[in-house]
């Protein structure tokens, strides 16, 4: 079944099962319930939904403006060594956060 509706802009990241009758994937159930139980942090994206579509599962996490990738990509070359600090710092800081959640 869909999650109920919020009126909430979100992702959909949608993983399909190569093998329904298995199941879901250890990956994508650890993925899931790291995301479920992450506690909320700025530099962590959050999980809202996760719900089975067909042979696949759909999972609706913040919806975000970009990423860092096409930040980089939008980016002149190279990089002013402040606003690499400045990623640097968000990335780790995040990273943090996620381990410390274990």
């Amino acid at each position: 079944p869909c999650p109920p509706q919020t009126g909430e802009l979100v992702a959909l990241k949608k993983v399909p099962l190569r093998r329904p009758e298995e199941g879901l994937p250890p990956q994508t159930l650890r993925e899931i319930k790291a995301l479920r139980e992450m506690e909320a942090h700025p530099h962590v994206i959050r999980l809202r939904a996760a719900f089975a579509q067909g042979p696949a599962v759909v999972l609706a996490l913040e919806l975000l403006v970009g990423d860092l990738g096409g930040l980089l990509r939008a980016a002149p070359a190279p990089l002013p060594p402040a606003r690499v600090r400045a990623l640097l710092a968000m990335t780790l800081r995040g990273l943090g956060h996620v381990h410390g959640q274990r």
